[in-house]
């Protein structure tokens, strides 16, 4: 099997802002609709937006990623843009977790994403009604694609709504308790870490207990406006900073992105789970 490295969580978009050196809470600097990364999208230039994908993607792969997990923000434009960005980069590969335009589901736009995307990302449960979003994770189930969201970042959230949604996988769980974590353990649902931009916001993913607890965890690298989307250093970082071994830190960019999401294989289908 040829080799795979894999950065399995990040948002390539914002990677052209640069943040004024202040104090920032997770919802101030990214819940949408108004945080300010979502306002710097949105008066942001095509071809500036683009270019920092592009300088976001040489290192990447400078680093040694061949493959990497997108959330993407506005809907079919965002994937569009990954996608115009990706041109001419070989030897790297994009999964592809569109996100709808709005916190509402529309069947149509679904369906238009999944045709053009590999998944479905979006922010947070407590960012929709849960009724929409069910429809959303349902749907995208149907079509055989991956469904991911982030989970108890800087709020705990009720896991058991989110495990309701039948997740492929989850993001962060910083906020997550014991019980929720057994919990995640016991669906058999993956986590993506970014513990380098969790730190930036003053948070640390509970990554020993999670590794004690048989969770499938994945490293990712999270804003490109926060970190480098460099694999080595988060790497390095998790190593410096948890009480894991050089094998489990492997494995997260490795073995269980092949295991779990199918990265290098068939992408659009959880290994091991049903459409």
């Amino acid at each position: 099997m040829a080799r795979t490295c894999c950065n399995c969580h990040t948002h390539l978009g914002d990677a052209f802002i640069s943040l004024p050196e202040q104090a920032w809470t997770v919802e101030e600097l990214v819940a949408p609709p108004d945080g300010y990364k979502h306002r710097m999208l949105r008066d942001a230039d095509r071809s500036e937006v683009i270019r920092g994908i592009r300088r976001a993607l040489h290192a990447m792969r400078e680093s040694g990623v061949t493959h990497f997990v997108d959330f993407r923000e506005d809907g079919i434009t965002g994937v569009e843009l990954l996608k115009a960005a990706m041109d001419g980069m070989d030897n790297l590969t994009a999964v592809i977790m569109a996100r709808p335009r709005e916190e509402r589901y529309n069947e149509a736009e679904i369906d238009m994403l999944l045709d053009h995307a590999d998944g479905i990302g979006v922010s947070s449960a407590a960012d929709w009604s849960y009724g929409q979003l069910q429809k959303v994770a349902t749907h995208t189930r149907r079509r055989g694609k991956q469904f991911g969201l982030h989970a108890s970042e800087s709020v705990r959230e009720n896991i058991d709504m989110v495990l309701g949604l039948q997740p492929s996988f989850l993001v962060h769980l910083c906020r997550a308790t014991d019980d929720d974590l057994q919990a995640v353990a016991d669906a058999g649902v993956p986590v993506a870490v970014c513990p380098r931009a969790n730190a930036f916001f003053g948070l640390r993913p509970p990554v020993e207990r999670m590794r004690e607890l048989g969770i499938p965890l994945l490293l990712g690298t999270d804003n490109a406006m926060i970190v480098s989307p460099n694999i080595r250093d988060e790497m390095a970082y998790v190593r410096e900073h948890f009480d894991v071994s050089l094998e489990d830190v492997q494995a997260m960019t490795a073995v269980n992105p092949r295991k779990y999401l199918n990265v290098g294989g068939n992408i659009h289908q959880r290994a091991g789970g049903s459409p």
